[in-house]
């Protein structure tokens, strides 16, 4: 996942669950007692710009909540597909390759592939 990835989607979680816990008129106090962790976490959990955070984190703020936390993982445009397999194609360094055909097969399949695998077909 890019950086901007990541940080998108940690301001989407940071910003529902800032949304629910308005709509409750919970506090964060109440809200880190129900999550069994301590005020500041939960300031980090409600820092769009902080992506340290745990799945088990995510899920329990949202149990918390009464949210339901998808966490789905699909295949990339085509077009992103298309510019990774053309800098692989052009790529005479052999790390870059291997890492361009990682994020390639990543990026197809939508999940990571084993690190063997990917060393095993390196271009």
């Amino acid at each position: 996942m890019s950086a901007t990835a990541a940080l998108q989607l940690k301001k989407t979680l940071a910003d529902a669950i800032r949304q629910k816990l308005a709509e409750d008129h919970m506090s964060i106090s109440t809200f880190a007692k129900k999550t069994g962790t301590g005020r500041h976490s939960v300031r980090r959990l409600l820092d769009g710009k902080n992506t340290a955070i745990t799945l088990k984190t995510m899920a329990k703020a949202a149990h918390a909540l009464n949210l339901e936390l998808t966490l789905s993982v699909k295949q990339l445009p085509l077009s992103s597909l298309e510019k990774i397999s053309r800098r692989l194609a052009s790529t005479e360094d052999a790390s870059e390759a291997v890492e361009l055909k990682k994020r390639f097969m990543e990026g197809y399949y939508g999940k990571p592939i084993d690190q063997l695998h990917a060393q095993d077909t390196a271009v």
